[in-house]
């Protein structure tokens, strides 16, 4: 019996705007480097640090953008992040008004700073169905300890996690004995349940 669903954020409950943030990072004269490898930049932090820190991560930024960035460009990135296109997020809604009706913990387990992530989610409607977001100033996946602490006081067999990313939101928490459901446009053959609609997972509830 599922009692907790975690949900990943991004590209999974509504679209972010990270595709426009060269836009932003032009203000900042960056290199090209790290204008080019953004991505793999925050995914080589996320992969060797358990949690974002502040001053360790500004540090680090600093280091590949050939910059002097400080807590007010942070706070000036994290404001257009929330800067979300408008986006249908009707299938989110249905999904989590099904779980909310059924007594299923909702929570979110994100990568990014919660904050910003509770404001995304409260710009498009969804904040309200969740009983905690944990981010990644908490800690990151894919470090174990992001899933053991979304789990909460649950069994891992009594929770399911649904996210875009196959290896943090599906392969690694599933080690730990926790469901998965991999939610994807793309044709791709594995061994985990995958859904393309995020209202196809009420059955699997």
């Amino acid at each position: 019996m599922i009692k907790r669903i975690i949900f990943d954020i991004d590209y999974t409950l509504l679209v972010p705007n990270y595709s426009h943030e060269v836009e932003f990072f032009k203000n900042y004269y960056m290199s090209d480097y790290f204008m080019n490898n953004i991505g793999k930049v925050l995914e080589e932090y996320e992969n060797s640090h358990l949690r974002y820190e502040v001053y360790d991560f500004l540090n680090y930024l600093n280091k590949f953008s050939k910059s002097n960035l400080d807590k007010e460009f942070l706070y000036n990135w994290f404001c257009f992040n929330t800067m979300l296109k408008k986006q249908d997020v009707s299938d989110s809604k249905e999904l989590l008004e099904y779980c909310k009706n059924k007594k299923i913990e909702i929570v979110a387990l994100t990568n990014w700073f919660t904050e910003v992530q509770k404001k995304k989610l409260e710009k498009v409607g969804l904040s309200h169905y969740f009983d905690n977001i944990y981010g990644g100033d908490v800690y990151l996946k894919p470090h174990l300890e992001s899933y053991l602490n979304a789990i909460g006081n649950n069994q891992p067999s009594d929770c399911i996690m649904v996210g875009d990313n196959l290896l943090v939101d599906v392969m690694v928490p599933s080690q730990l004995g926790i469901n998965t459901i991999h939610y994807t446009q793309d044709k791709c053959e594995h061994e985990f349940t995958k859904v393309k609609k995020l209202t196809e997972i009420k059955k699997y509830l």
